[in-house]
């Protein structure tokens, strides 16, 4: 009869998640994994799969956490009538400067680390652009909407922009520097109102 299984996937996922995204992928090992997770190596096997599907796990959780996360703030924004620049601006700067976590994002960190390597990292991290993007560019079409952005390009262009400018902000986080995120944030509000 097989050991019944006596931890929360979800929790362990969310360890190695932090772990993943302070250490990256090729600097775990699975004994760090282990030792973080709280769980048996045979156990975490069993129960969600080797280092490479535990990496995955970890990728569609953070997705799935930020997400969330940034469509309730955007939510929570629009209620209280903020206009489409302050709820871009929150996405835009969203944990940028946050020290409870890891430097960067762990989608930025993954690209850095894999590149296009492993097609189901690269998967994952599409599929998470793919959504922020999203998220973005309906922003952006609402100032359109009420004039507050140019409308000289299409709402997934000036997404697309801003996009790569946040990815770029979180590398250089990552690499340790401290870019200037207002003064950033400054440049590209001039560019999306002129």
């Amino acid at each position: 009869m097989p050991a019944k299984k006596t931890f929360q996937d979800d929790q362990v996922i969310e360890k190695i998640m932090s772990l993943f995204w302070q250490q990256g992928y090729y600097h775990t090992s699975m004994d760090e994994i282990v030792a973080t997770s709280g769980v048996k190596k045979q156990s975490l096997y069993n129960a969600i799969g080797d280092k490479h599907t535990l990496y995955l796990r970890a990728l569609s959780r953070y997705h799935q956490q930020t997400l969330t996360s940034c469509t309730q703030a955007m939510q929570q924004l629009e209620q209280s009538g903020a206009d489409a620049l302050t709820v871009l601006s929150m996405l835009f700067s969203r944990d940028l400067t946050n020290t409870d976590q890891p430097a960067g994002n762990l989608m930025a960190n993954a690209v850095a680390e894999f590149g296009t390597t492993d097609t189901d990292v690269q998967q994952a991290v599409d599929w998470f652009y793919n959504d922020y993007l999203t998220l973005m560019s309906a922003v952006i079409l609402k100032g359109q909407a009420s004039q507050q952005i140019i409308n000289t390009q299409s709402s997934t262009a000036l997404a697309q922009a801003l996009l790569e400018a946040r990815i770029g902000l979180q590398t250089r986080l990552r690499q340790g520097a401290h870019p200037d995120i207002a003064l950033r944030e400054q440049a590209w509000r001039q560019f999306l109102t002129r």
